[in-house]
């Protein structure tokens, strides 16, 4: 029948008939009269919806397209608000501050050339800190006092099992002569606890030390302009540990305890620098009670993240921050963190730090110094951790690690037993039926999971130093495979097998992953800080919880509606015509909720409007269901776990990006973090992931594509992103004294290298490299030689730089129960550092037990070429076990475990002879074997002295005509490619050893 036939006529009384119903019949003559209902008509203009509710209902509906438009959106603000807050935190104020001027003027002089503490740079560092807080002092009305470890004397001697070396059979022991400058600001109570600022001024010989730690510096001498200017005396005590010797031990900081003013404090601030520059982020704070402290900030950047990668040893570095907290002291690690490739080495510089960097650091110490130093009271538990974070830069979150602790575990019961009770409900309506839909995701999330890690070992393979340069790329690649599989299997179930409210199904099965994800944490990390970087598996958990909850809510409670009946095609009202009129429902009009109490089968993408009939029993319950609760729960999960999710995983890979260059197990872990952030990254959207629209797809496809090109086929180093290499120039007088030098890097980079050098060239000799296991291999050449010293050849001779002498060889008429004795005196020419190291037929360094059990420093200057025994090394018995001074006023240090090495750092520069006295334990008398004779070789004790210098950025005259002292480094720095960065191997630039047999 046409569409003309089938339109109903509308009776005079405003009923309608349907065209496939014959006509009511006539009611009989003697009939009572029936009530008519008159029927709403209104022309199609009226009924139809605002633009407003159209355009409500066409953005916030269950759409396809409605849904990648959020998808869209949330990324764009999150790639677009990360870097804005960066800036925004990075700002500078409209007037710039005088503090920061003066401490940009004190920074650029600090950089001024490299100054390790084995060269003369570093004094003139030294006294430069001196005279600045001395003009200060001067020009202050506060009471500000001034004290020169240099100028007093203060010397460290002990054993420390240092981060370095912290196996418990391992005794290194330390004599330091300290060059620490510490001011102190008396404050109003002086009962009260002090503050301690601490940064170091010596860098590394390879480094013009701007960032590690020039920064730290001009920091603290900005704080303490601020006060000497101000005049505004704190509360508390302030202390300023401006000290020296970092780079190699720590030892400036373990120095400070040897110092009367560390007893009047009891809170560090340290400032460390581990990168070169932007923002200074709180690496570790010691607890709660002290890290909220931090919000005071004007510009926080934070996260416990750093601190659980320090307490775990996922980052192995330290900073003097160890030291403070090993000595009961309670604060803040505060550093720059990137780029590792170009820290510790030239690059470190003024020209790769700005103003804004110094200003961050400055300004969140100085607030940070001013909240501590004025507050009254601090709390006292310095057991529960702090969990915290800053958010945009904007503000500072933390709480104690306890209360995370509890909360975890109320979530764990009380999100659980809420679905329960809400589940419960939903069966027993029977309004839920979901099949074997829970098996979808596990599937899903196997091959997008299989997928990715192909992705990400394929880059691996082909390009594996990307990450070095562009960890973006490689993230983006796998994490768009991974949803682009999730994506196409799940959206091929449910055009295969539909089934209602998918989205909640895959909801609680994450939920679930993350249920067990913070059990697991909560059991293991307590309320330590090893725990402490697992709040943001708290936060993913509570969200998830409540879009799951949510849902399972708005299942439950949606009351029963009538079933609707579709009419037939036969019964259906034509609109072409009736162009002016149609029947209006209730489902049309302004006045109708924002949420429906039914929602289309299947999550369909439109409603149907047409007319129902609709009877008294319930219609199918998969339809009741808010139909724009998916956009709450959305809004629930989606944005705030992707920000939070991509700031957190920028950071940590921005600060462990470059460590692929340090070894194959870092270099496997930065492949891992990848694998595992894009797979973070990508799980918020999978709930969704089935309703996106073929644009999403193919915006997945274009970055899987375009990513991995350029993850593949970009060179992995650059002038901004070297590879960085550690170097040496080593002379071995016991052996041919052949100057060579020494490269240790990753494995196949550094033959091309060295190989391209002129003295490489012009040589016979060849580059020769062995693997020495974790991905790495040394490199040997013979390279130019050194000039360390002003003077005439002869002096320069390398023997002349270096001598050991046996002032009194072991007693041959000794007591057999009596330990060895034996004295030497150690000539090193304009030289601040060396160490000694012990082996013999049964020993070796961290091999076994040390015999050496004694050792003096004899303090005569200069030392004398005759023996110095007398009291202190006859009489072994009577002398404490740790440090003490003999008669005359010698350091001796006696250890029973056994001392595995010796060493030796002093300031004095016109002091050229170490003078030691060493006492061992024949191996009979520690093993218990049969007697030897006293002069038997296995009483023989092997003695390795090696030496250390650092000035490569100088010049030698020698014999009227200036040389440049390194020429070797020189060479690298001017040939090899600008893709390569050169840090020192070891605590200087050229170490001379020499061997002699005691």
């Amino acid at each position: 029948m046409s569409s003309n036939e089938a339109e109903p006529a509308a009776s005079s009384s405003g009923s309608i008939h349907k065209g496939s119903q014959p006509p009511a019949p006539e009611p009989a003559p003697d009939a009572p009269p029936q009530p008519t209902r008159p029927t709403s008509v209104k022309t199609k203009k009226e009924t139809e919806p605002s633009i407003f509710i159209q355009s409500i209902r066409a953005i916030f509906g269950f759409r396809k397209t409605s849904l990648t438009l959020f998808v869209a959106l949330t990324y764009l603000v999150v790639l677009l608000i990360v870097p804005l807050a960066k800036r925004n935190t990075l700002s500078l104020p409209e007037k710039e501050p005088s503090i920061l001027t003066s401490s940009w003027l004190d920074l650029q002089t600090i950089s001024h050339k490299p100054h390790p503490y084995v060269s003369h740079a570093n004094d003139e560092v030294h006294d430069y800190i001196l005279s600045r807080a001395e003009a200060l002092a001067k020009s202050s009305k506060l009471n500000i006092t001034i004290d020169d470890d240099r100028e007093t004397g203060l010397t460290w001697f002990e054993v420390s099992q240092s981060w370095k070396n912290s196996t418990s059979d391992f005794f290194p022991l330390h004599r330091f002569e300290s060059g620490n400058v510490l001011v102190k600001i008396e404050g109003k109570d002086p009962n009260l606890d002090g503050v301690l600022l601490s940064a170091h001024y010596d860098s590394v010989a390879t480094a013009y030390g701007t960032t590690d730690d020039g920064t730290g510096i001009a920091s603290m001498l900005g704080v303490l302009e601020h006060y000497a200017l101000t005049g505004k005396q704190p509360l508390r005590t302030i202390v300023f540990n401006f000290n020296n010797n970092e780079e190699f031990g720590l030892f400036g900081a373990e120095a400070f305890f040897n110092h009367p003013w560390s007893k009047e404090v009891k809170y560090v601030i340290n400032l460390e620098g581990t990168g070169t520059g932007e923002r200074a982020v709180l690496f570790r704070t010691t607890d709660y009670d002290v890290g909220k402290h931090y919000s005071s900030v004007r510009s926080p950047f934070a996260t416990s993240i750093f601190q659980q990668a320090f307490a775990t040893g996922v980052i192995r570095s330290e900073t003097d921050y160890r030291v403070y907290t090993k000595h009961g002291m309670r604060g803040f690690d505060i550093a720059f963190y990137k780029p590792r490739s170009l820290y510790h080495t030239t690059e470190d510089s003024i020209r790769h730090t700005s103003k804004n960097a110094l200003w961050h650091m400055l300004g969140n110490s100085l607030d940070l110094t001013m909240d501590l130093a004025n507050s009254k009271k601090i709390g006292g538990n310095a057991e529960d951790s702090a969990v915290y974070f800053d958010f945009l830069g904007l503000f500072f979150v933390v709480f104690p690690m306890s209360l995370v602790t509890s909360l975890n575990i109320a979530l764990l019961v009380a999100a659980p037993l809420a679905m329960l009770f809400f589940g419960l409900i939903i069966s027993k309506r029977k309004i839920w039926s979901v099949g074997f839909s829970f098996f979808r995701l596990p599937i899903s999330l196997l091959l997008g999971f299989v997928a990715a890690k192909f992705v990400n070992h394929t880059i691996y393979f082909f390009n594996p130093f990307i990450v070095s340069s562009d960890f973006m790329s490689p993230l983006l690649t796998v994490g768009a495979t991974f949803l682009f599989v999730n994506y196409a299997v799940l959206t091929t179930f449910q055009a295969i097998w539909p089934v209602h409210d998918l989205k909640l199904v895959i909801t609680l099965e994450i939920f679930a992953v993350h249920w067990i994800l913070l059990l697991a944490t909560t059991v293991s990390a307590q309320s330590t800080a090893s725990g402490s970087g697992y709040y943001i598996l708290t936060i993913f958990y509570t969200l998830y919880g409540a879009a799951a909850i949510f849902g399972l809510f708005g299942l439950s409670v949606v009351p029963a509606r009538k079933k609707s009946t579709r009419p037939s095609s036969y019964g259906s009202i034509s609109p072409a015509n009736n162009a002016d009129s149609h029947t209006v429902t209730d489902a049309d009009n302004e006045n109708s909720p924002l949420l429906s109490n039914s929602i289309p089968e299947f999550d369909s993408e439109s409603s149907d409007h047409s007319e129902h009939h609709f009877e008294d029993d319930e219609a199918h319950p998969e339809h009741n269901s808010f139909a724009y609760d998916w956009s709450i729960q959305y809004l629930i999960v989606v944005p705030l776990t992707t920000l939070l999710s991509y700031v957190s995983i920028q950071l940590c890979l921005e600060g462990l990006n470059q460590t692929v260059q340090e070894s194959l197990a870092s270099h496997e872990l930065v492949f891992r973090i990848i694998l595992y952030s894009a797979i973070t990254l990508g799980l918020p959207l999978l709930p969704f992931a089935y309703k996106l629209n073929f644009l999403f797809a193919l915006a997945l496809i274009f970055t899987i594509i375009g990513g991995g090109l350029n993850a593949l086929t970009t060179a992995p180093f650059s002038a901004d992103s070297p590879i960085k290499f550690r170097v040496a120039q080593t002379i071995d007088l016991s052996g041919d004294s052949v100057p060579y030098m020494e490269a240790f890097g990753r494995e196949e980079l550094l033959p091309s290298i060295l190989s391209d050098l002129p003295s490489v060239k012009s040589s016979s000799a060849n580059v020769t490299c062995e693997s020495v296991g974790d991905g790495n291999e040394l490199c040997h050449y013979s390279a130019n030689r050194p000039y360390l010293i002003n003077g005439t050849a002869s002096d320069n001779d390398f023997n002349s730089y270096l001598d050991v002498q046996i002032i009194k060889s072991k007693d041959t008429i000794a007591s057999p129960y009596s330990p060895m004795k034996v004295e030497l005196n150690i000539t090193a020419l304009d030289n601040r550092f060396c160490y000694v190291k012990f082996n013999s037929s049964s020993y070796t360094p961290g091999n076994g037990k040390s015999p050496v059990r004694m050792v003096t420093y004899f303090n005569d200057t200069p030392p004398a070429n005759t023996s110095a025994v007398a009291s202190t090394m006859a009489k072994y018995s009577a002398i404490p076990v740790g440090g003490s001074k003999d008669a005359d006023g010698n350091d001796v240090f006696k250890w029973l475990q056994g001392i595995d090495e010796i060493h030796l750092h002093k300031t004095n520069w016109s002091q050229t002879m170490y003078h030691l006295g060493i006492q061992w334990v024949p191996k009979w008398l520690e093993d218990g074997e049969e007697q030897q004779p006293i002069d038997s070789p296995e009483n023989d004790l092997g003695v390795t002295v090696s030496c250390y210098w650092g000035e490569w950025d100088d010049v030698a005259v020698v014999d009227g005509e200036p040389i440049r002292k390194l020429r070797a480094f020189d060479e690298l720095l001017q040939y090899a490619p600008q893709t390569a960065s050169w840090s020192n191997r070891f605590e200087g630039l050229v170490r001379i050893d020499k061997y002699v047999q005691l």
